[in-house]
């Protein structure tokens, strides 16, 4: 009996004949299995002269066998969509099985630049490599430090004959943050301070968020009167009653994406033009993202004197 060998074959019917007519052969399949597994029998006892005909008759089944054998096939979908961001990495991942003695190359199609064959790495910048564990299906091209250059057509080939093609499209942003609101804000000393910033462009939420002010990250800051809260693509800072101290440039720094700045000026009884109350600027500008509470305008100084004076007077004269 044939080896087990013969696994995942397709069923084929084998037919040898001589001079003296058909070779006595069996050729049976056992539809229990998954897959079909031919066995080939020999009789029992070869008659003579026919040891060359079970010669040939071997021979032909060998190569039978060979043309059954299932070609390698591509697991997944083809034109597969990757998204990437300047700085950080990109897996494109080619699965196949039934993969013998065949290799998988990687090119990057837009340039005709060979990156990989196998495990062996062509590419001419080291941020290119190829991961492949043994008896594992998956092909990975990594890419490291990902730049806007990257971007284009990949394709995954299997080294057969004829070659197997699979395609990937690799999309690469560069990621921006935003602080909501005007670059400068003046705010009254005491007040809320709230400043929002977002990021864009990102294909996923950034690892983290730091705030900076003057230079210094204050998102782990002892100072109490300071709060970050990050959210997916959203961080908040808040910082209570504000002081002088606060004020100065704050910078909203997200991994992997430009920074964004905004100025703050504290103020002490004060009202410019770009002072925020209310959510609104006075200027009629964007809504703004501090909150003051409200306070009664003083008096004018010389009325209030003329008052006291009065009462003066008056109680003088009540004497």
């Amino acid at each position: 009996m044939w080896p087990l060998s013969a696994l995942f074959l397709a069923v084929t019917a084998v037919r040898v004949t001589g001079d003296e007519g058909a070779l006595p052969t069996t050729l049976q399949a056992f539809p229990s299995l998954p897959s079909p597994l031919l066995a080939f029998h020999k009789p029992s006892q070869t008659p003579p002269g026919r040891h060359e005909l079970y010669e040939a008759a071997e021979a032909m089944w060998a190569k039978a066998l060979a043309l059954n054998t299932l070609a390698p096939e591509y697991q997944g979908q083809n034109n597969t969509e990757v998204a990437a961001q300047v700085g950080g990495e990109a897996t494109l991942s080619c699965y196949t099985y039934h993969l013998s003695d065949e290799r998988v190359a990687w090119l990057k199609r837009d340039d005709d630049q060979l990156l990989t064959v196998g495990q062996e790495v062509y590419a001419a910048e080291r941020r290119f490599s190829v991961v492949h564990a043994d008896h594992a299906e998956a092909w990975e091209l990594w890419v490291k430090d990902v730049k806007l250059t990257d971007a284009g057509q990949y394709e995954c080939q299997l080294t057969t004959s004829p070659p197997v093609s699979f395609f990937f499209t690799l999309t690469v942003t560069q990621a921006q943050a935003m602080v909501a609101g005007p670059s400068e804000v003046h705010i009254e000393e005491g007040s809320l301070l709230v400043l929002e910033c977002y990021v864009k462009q990102a294909p996923v939420p950034p690892v983290y968020i730091f705030w900076y002010h003057n230079n210094t990250m204050v998102n782990y800051a002892r100072q109490h009167h300071i709060q970050v809260d990050h959210q997916n693509y959203t961080s908040t800072l808040m910082v209570a009653r504000v002081r002088r101290t606060d004020a100065g440039n704050y910078t909203c720094q997200p991994y992997l994406a430009n920074p964004a700045n905004v100025a703050v000026h504290v103020v002490t009884g004060e009202h410019p033009a770009a002072m925020q109350h209310g959510g609104t600027h006075e200027d009629g500008g964007a809504p703004a993202a501090n909150h003051a509470p409200p306070r009664l305008p003083a008096p004018p100084a010389l009325p209030r004197l003329l008052l006291a004076l009065l009462a003066t007077v008056t109680w003088l004269e009540s004497r």
